[in-house]
């Protein structure tokens, strides 16, 4: 078997491989925040951003390799133009499969673009032998390793286990739930004892670090044990079962899938660039589970929406982070962390959202996203401070 067909098998298992969305290990974020001296997401970001660059681009350039240069020069440049372009649109299909939707042009163009490149490196220099092509998939194979297996930082370790704990604890002490009032105060208690600071073991660092194992630790207790791994800890292990026990009788509004909308989409912005709108990737499966059968629902926008803003509150800056803390150990008043939802289009089918709203991106569609922001903007819990 010659080498081409071999290089394109396994560029094509490397497509069907790469995770979706491909994340960086949070190790390596903490690292490059500490080296540059910047903020967790701004790290986060430039790691994320880093890692498509390296493993699309050699991607790119493995496949370049394996396709014949072409005899005239018409034929080479034919061949410079389409087979970028093609290894681009198969990549977007391929991810947008595993995402279960197309993803939005911006968090697409980078690996696009890294493809592109990479493709036509490899067809420009393709005299220089498949030595490049050795190199380039040894990097993509350990690439592809590295994102499989994360490294974590071990303080959000800890700081997320003791904050587990703490909230498994509390369990026999707060409301029991099974109607509206009740679940949603235990909704509360629950918010205000992971985010409380008040003991030695609330973490290293400042509040803004014990607020990101706080959210992280809220999302994997009441939004879904799969948030564990980006924790570094056992999804399947005994802590984790008992903090998920929680999620039992715990409501926003009376709901306990708006619960795990916020509490998963809170714990997602802190652990991620919050400017990657596909980061919800790796759990959407399980979002789009609470939903099955009930159609679309701007009310569940709403609670995503709010999540992000309430890690947003918990973690723009310490100043932020110390208002939302002294606010909540006042007390918990809902209003303040979550909209009225009054008004809000709920259990759409298909037929509905396109009859009542014309499409994603249409001018009805973007009013109702507004309404919602200005809704949330009436929520003073969910400011941030810089």
């Amino acid at each position: 078997m010659s080498r081409a067909p071999l290089v394109l098998l396994l560029a094509l298992l490397a497509l069907l491989l790469i995770p979706a969305p491909l994340l960086p290990p949070m190790g390596l974020a903490d690292s490059v925040q500490s080296a540059l001296g910047i903020g967790y997401k701004a790290a986060y970001l430039a790691c994320a951003n880093a890692l498509q660059i390296t493993l699309y681009g050699c991607l790119g350039l493995a496949v370049a390799f394996s396709i014949g240069p072409g005899s005239t020069s018409r034929s080479r440049l034919a061949r410079l133009l389409a087979v970028p372009v093609a290894l681009a649109l198969l990549a977007l299909a391929i991810r947008s499969v595993k995402l279960g939707h197309v993803p939005m042009l911006a968090n697409a163009l980078i690996p696009m673009a890294a493809c592109v490149a990479g493709a036509a490196a490899g067809l420009a220099f393709r005299q220089h032998g498949w030595r490049p092509v050795a190199v380039s998939l040894v990097v993509l194979s350990g690439g592809l390793l590295w994102s499989f297996f994360p490294g974590v930082p071990s303080g959000l370790r800890d700081a997320t286990q003791v904050r587990l704990q703490r909230m498994i604890e509390a369990g026999p002490g707060l409301p029991a739930g099974g109607d509206p009032a009740s679940g949603d105060e235990r909704f509360g208690a629950l918010l205000r004892t992971a985010l409380s600071s008040t003991d030695a073991a609330g973490g290293a660092g400042g509040q803004v670090e014990r607020h990101r194992a706080a959210l992280v630790a809220l999302g994997v207790a009441l939004g879904h044990e799969r948030l564990a791994r980006l924790a570094g800890l056992d999804e399947n292990g005994p802590l984790i079962a008992q903090a998920a026990a929680l999620r039992a009788g715990t409501t926003v509004r009376g709901r306990e899938d708006w619960a795990r909308h916020y509490t998963l989409s809170a714990a997602l912005a802190v652990v991620q660039s919050p400017f990657a709108s596909d980061a919800g990737g790796l759990i959407k499966e399980e979002l789009d589970a609470l939903t099955r059968g009930t159609g679309f629902s701007f009310g569940d926008l709403a609670a995503d929406r709010a999540g992000v803003r309430f890690a947003r509150a918990a973690t723009a800056s310490e100043a932020s982070a110390r208002a939302l803390r002294d606010r909540l150990a006042a007390g918990f008043v809902l209003d303040d962390f979550f909209p009225q939802i009054e008004g809000l289009s709920e259990n759409l089918t298909p037929e509905q959202f396109r009859r009542d709203f014309g499409g994603v991106g249409s001018p009805r569609y973007r009013e109702a996203l507004a309404d919602i922001e200005a809704r949330l903007d009436r929520c003073p819990g969910l400011t941030a401070r810089r």
